[in-house]
């Protein structure tokens, strides 16, 4: 009887282990489930962020285009496509780190 009783006392601690353990494991996944959801936000926010920006400096670049197409020179275009081409460029990596 006593070896029943012993067998039965060590099963409860060792399932009292692996439930603490459990629930351990359990938190610390929900942690970082919370910090990558934080961090899905936050490049979310940076991809819109540069989308607008995007669209500005789209819209400015056609705007200075259609009203003054003679005086736009080469390097200035140049400069617009080389910031545009940043952008997009900045918004594809963001696009990328969100595909984790």
């Amino acid at each position: 009887m006593e070896t029943l009783n012993s067998t039965t006392e060590k099963l409860v601690k060792a399932t009292e282990r692996l439930l603490q353990k459990f629930e351990q494991e359990r938190a610390e996944r929900k942690k970082v489930s919370g910090e990558a959801e934080a961090r899905i936000k936050e490049l979310e926010a940076q991809v819109q962020s540069l989308s607008e920006e995007l669209s500005a400096q789209k819209e400015a670049s056609e705007n200075l285009h259609i009203s003054n197409p003679q005086n736009q020179s080469q390097e200035s275009a140049a400069l617009s496509a080389e910031s545009i081409d940043a952008l997009v460029e900045e918004i594809d990596a963001c696009l990328n780190l969100l595909k984790i």
